[in-house]
């Protein structure tokens, strides 16, 4: 079995989980390529057995650069697919939004994976909740989930795995799916603060231009954020320099006032000792 795994992951939580089911499935016996979205072929989908599709998740919802992807591929014509993604607590619509996609250029989606992943989003209310995740428990469930997966394709079974959640195959309609709804990146843009440049600070290394998922950072005489930025705060947040800054008043209190802790225990998945 042939297997193409592409991952987006900003802060690595997604890539330990696309590490883990590549190590379990190639421990099954498959041939396991794994890639960064970036660097994803088209050729390599079609020829894959099996494709493996995973993100963080982004406002309770799969970020735009893995949307756009998704859009771009050819017929997949009932080849074997699967999904998963790492959330800090409000998944939404993450694992529809990939399985749906996937099902209207006619993949076979076969099963969902979803795990706690810490949050490195700035917003003083979200960074670093869910503290240390995916941890090895998770891991290992994502490593027992690309079992079932192999399991499922090579006795040739029909339908999804039963480790699959179930929002894959239908959204919850839940409060974080309409939030996911309604968070266009245009009205990200309107809410959430852009990020600003220290020039005194920026070295002019480029690694913004290289690494920002829209390729909406530019380089005049110093890097310069369009108007794709999709506030994913990934050059803020891995600056070499740390020349970006962003002035959280108020749009704290907007992000607080959906991903507070109770909104997350309540609609999420955020437990009561977490």
């Amino acid at each position: 079995m042939k297997v193409y795994l592409i991952y987006f992951s900003q802060t690595n939580n997604t890539r330990s989980v696309a590490e883990a089911i590549a190590e379990s499935l190639e421990q099954q016996g498959a041939v396991t390529q794994m890639v960064p979205l970036k660097k994803a072929n088209e050729l390599e989908v079609i020829d894959a057995d099996l494709l493996g599709i995973g993100t963080a998740c982004f406002s309770s919802q799969a970020p735009t650069p893995v949307k756009r992807f998704l859009k771009t591929l050819p017929r997949l014509d009932q080849k074997k697919a699967s999904v998963f993604a790492t959330s800090g607590s409000a998944p939404g619509r993450v694992l529809y939004d990939l399985a749906h996609l996937l099902r209207r250029k006619g993949a076979d989606v076969i099963g969902g994976f979803l795990t706690y992943g810490e949050v490195h989003h700035p917003a003083p209310c979200l960074l670093g909740r869910m503290a240390n995740r995916p941890d090895t428990q998770d891991l290992a469930q994502a490593r027992r989930f690309a079992e079932a997966v192999f399991e499922h394709i090579a006795k040739g079974r029909p339908g999804v795995v039963a480790a699959s959640r179930p929002e894959t195959d239908h959204p919850k309609w839940g409060f974080y799916d309409f939030v996911a709804l309604i968070s266009s990146d245009s009205v990200l843009r309107l809410l959430l603060p852009k990020p600003r440049l220290n020039e005194n600070q920026c070295k002019q290394c480029q690694w913004c231009v290289s690494e920002c998922p829209m390729n909406a950072i530019v380089m005049d005489a110093y890097p310069r954020i369009g108007d794709q930025c999709i506030r994913c705060y990934h050059c803020f947040n891995g600056c070499p320099q740390k020349a970006f800054q962003v002035n959280w008043v108020p749009s704290n209190l907007v992000v607080s006032l959906f991903y507070n802790k109770t909104f997350a225990r309540w609609f999420g998945e955020l437990k009561p000792d977490s």
